[in-house]
C-alpha cells in the first residue's frame, strides 16, 4: 500500500536554507579561549545648526584582551593625555572640539566584547530574520552564498506612533564552509513629531573571520543620518580588529 504523496513529504525531513544553516553554524561557538587583539577606531562628524556646519574626526587605538578574566581595554597614556588636554581646552573655549575624548567614548565595552566573540549577537541579529532571496555569489573575490534578509527592528512604542515611513535592508554573504563572511544593513525613516517633519537612515557593514573557537568582527563601519527640528548631522565611524 502506498502512501499519499502529502504524507509522504511531511515524513520526509525538509531541506534547510542558507540562514538555518548559519544559525546551527553559529550555535557552536563557544569564544571562550584567550584572545588578544589591536583595535583601531576613527570617526568623522559633521553638525549643522543654522547653517553653520561643525566637522570633529579622531582616530585612537586600542589593545583588546579575552579570556578567564574577562574583557581588558588598554589605553596608551599618550591617548589619555590628549584627551585631557582636549578637555580642559574646550572649558576654555567651549566651541573647541574634543576628537580624542569623542573617539574613546565610542567604544562601548560591550561592543568591544562581541567584536572578539560576535557569534551570539550575530544570532540575536538573526532571530527574527526571513529570507527573501538566497543565491549564489562573490564576496571580495570568494565564492559565497548571499542571503537578502527582511528584518523586523526593534522600535519601542513610545517611538513607533512617530514613524510614517521605515524601510529596512540586509544582506548576509556565507562561505562554503557555512560560515559568515560579511553582513550589511541599511534602515531609512520618516515621521512627524508636533507638526515637524524629520528623516534620517543608517547604514551597518561588518566583515568576519574564524579564530578557534571565536566569530569575530574583523571590520565594522557605520554611517549615520538625520534632519529635523532645525539641525542635521552625519557621521561616520570604522573599527578594525587585528589579532596580536
Amino acid at each position: 500500500m502506498r502512501l499519499p504523496i502529502l504524507l509522504l513529504s511531511l515524513a520526509l525531513p525538509l531541506a534547510a536554507n542558507g540562514l538555518d544553516d548559519l544559525r546551527t553554524a553559529l550555535g557552536k561557538f563557544q569564544g571562550g579561549e584567550p584572545v588578544k587583539a589591536t583595535l583601531e577606531h576613527s570617526f568623522w562628524r559633521q553638525t549643522t545648526d543654522d547653517k553653520k556646519p561643525t566637522i570633529s574626526q579622531g582616530r585612537i587605538t586600542a589593545t583588546l584582551e579575552d579570556g578567564p578574566q574577562g574583557l581588558r581595554v588598554s589605553w596608551s597614556k599618550p591617548t589619555l593625555q590628549q584627551a585631557l588636554k582636549e578637555l580642559a581646552l574646550q572649558e576654555k573655549e567651549p566651541e573647541k572640539t574634543t576628537p580624542t575624548r569623542t573617539a574613546l567614548r565610542n567604544i562601548d565595552p560591550l561592543e568591544a566584547a562581541e567584536s572578539l566573540s560576535h557569534a551570539e549577537a550575530l544570532l540575536r541579529d538573526l532571530a527574527q530574520a526571513e529570507i527573501q532571496e538566497e543565491k549564489a555569489e562573490t564576496w571580495q573575490g570568494r565564492p559565497a552564498r548571499l542571503l537578502v534578509l527582511k528584518l523586523t527592528p526593534r522600535i519601542p512604542e513610545s517611538q513607533k506612533k512617530y514613524l510614517k515611513d521605515l524601510k529596512v535592508e540586509a544582506r548576509l554573504w556565507i562561505g562554503p564552509d557555512g560560515l559568515p563572511l560579511a553582513f550589511t544593513s541599511s534602515v531609512a525613516y520618516k515621521g512627524s513629531r508636533m507638526f515637524i517633519s524629520f528623516e534620517g537612515g543608517n547604514s551597518q557593514e561588518r566583515q568576519f573571520t574564524k579564530v578557534g573557537n571565536r566569530l569575530m568582527v574583523t571590520r565594522s563601519s557605520s554611517e549615520d543620518h538625520n534632519s529635523g527640528f532645525g539641525a542635521s548631522s552625519r557621521t561616520k565611524k570604522t573599527t578594525t580588529v587585528t589579532l596580536l
